[in-house]
């Protein structure tokens, strides 16, 4: 079956789990979409093979409680589950539904049973020892965290994991990291259009939290496209915001760019490419010698040399100023 039937399958079951049950209909509609229908997608993709399915169901009644749904409605959440997908299969493969149909009742009383674990019991205390790594995501994007051991067999990546949530979100600690484990949750985050954070690996993991929680606080008010972002990227915004002069020299230095509508845009393509002219190109579909200019006309406005990593940190801070400023403007009045 292809990825996107399956998709749109889960989706409408994440409506009908909010006509059905009250606890469904009162989350927030990105929980619905980015959570509730993802976990109904990983269960009918893992009907063949149960990878850590346990964990998974386990993990999303901690997380259904958490977001005040009762034990009661999950269950019955997971009986329409069973209910549509037995009528999918019966439409899109019913060859294969003599076979699946025993599986689906299989997987129903096995996630019925984690998750009402999940649910009753209390998060179990860490038992990691370093060094470390955190993802997180905000509440919204949960249902990507949760689903990641599973889908990118995380265990091959890493020698243990712990959850933890806090308000802002939910975070997954790598235990004892692979480093080329950065590149498989980079690929993960594009695959299943999330924004994920990740964290430097570090051998004290409160700062590591203290990043993470302060990153998805400032994440929330950025316009992020999907893709997994490192925690460092927010340290320029909070130093800015905690000075109100700080913030006042970061506006002057783009202050001279905004009389041409494409300089900023390209500088921020710019810097999101690590100064690949071929990527910014690409990006803005434009001739790389287009980006050279633009960018000789950036340096010859702010003063700045994009060869200087300090020129280029101070640009940094500036674009994602007024990133955060963009995100936090109001509608604009009609005349």
């Amino acid at each position: 079956m292809q990825v996107q039937t399956l998709r749109s399958w889960a989706e409408s079951m994440a409506r009908w789990y909010a006509q059905e049950i009250p606890d469904y209909n009162r989350l927030d509609e990105r929980v619905l979409y980015r959570d509730v229908a993802m976990v109904s997608y990983e269960y009918l993709r893992h009907l063949e093979e149960w990878g850590n399915l346990d964990e998974m169901a386990f993990t999303v009644g901690q997380r259904r409680r958490e977001q005040g749904v009762g034990l009661y409605a999950l269950l019955r959440a997971y009986r329409l589950w069973a209910q549509g997908a037995l009528e999918f299969l019966a439409r899109e493969w019913p060859e294969a539904l003599p076979t699946l149909a025993p599986k689906v009742a299989t997987l129903l009383d096995r996630v019925c049973e984690q998750s009402a674990r999940g649910y009753q019991e209390a998060p179990a205390p860490f038992a990691l020892e370093g060094p470390y790594l955190v993802v997180g995501a905000r509440p919204e994007e949960t249902g990507a965290l949760v689903v990641l051991p599973n889908a990118i067999s995380l265990r091959l990546w890493a020698r243990n994991t712990a959850y933890m949530y806090t308000p802002q979100g939910r975070y997954l600690v790598l235990d004892r990291p692979d480093l080329g484990v950065k590149g498989v949750l980079s690929e993960y985050a594009l695959e299943q259009r999330a924004v994920l954070w990740v964290s430097p690996v570090g051998k004290e993991l409160k700062p590591l939290l203290d990043d993470m929680e302060e990153a998805l606080a400032l994440a929330h008010h950025l316009p992020l496209a999907p893709g997994l972002y490192e925690t460092r990227m927010t340290w320029a915004l909070a130093i800015a915001l905690e000075a109100p002069r700080g913030q006042a020299r970061l506006q002057r230095i783009l202050d001279p760019l905004h009389a041409f509508s494409d300089l900023v845009p390209t500088l921020e393509a710019y810097l999101a490419s690590g100064g690949s002219l071929k990527q910014t190109a690409d990006r803005l579909g434009v001739h790389p010698n287009t980006v050279l200019y633009r960018l000789h006309r950036v340096e010859e406005l702010t003063g700045l040399n994009l060869s200087s990593t300090h020129d280029r940190l101070l640009l940094y801070m500036a674009i994602f100023l007024l990133r955060f400023q963009k995100a936090h403007e109001g509608p604009k009045a009609s005349p």
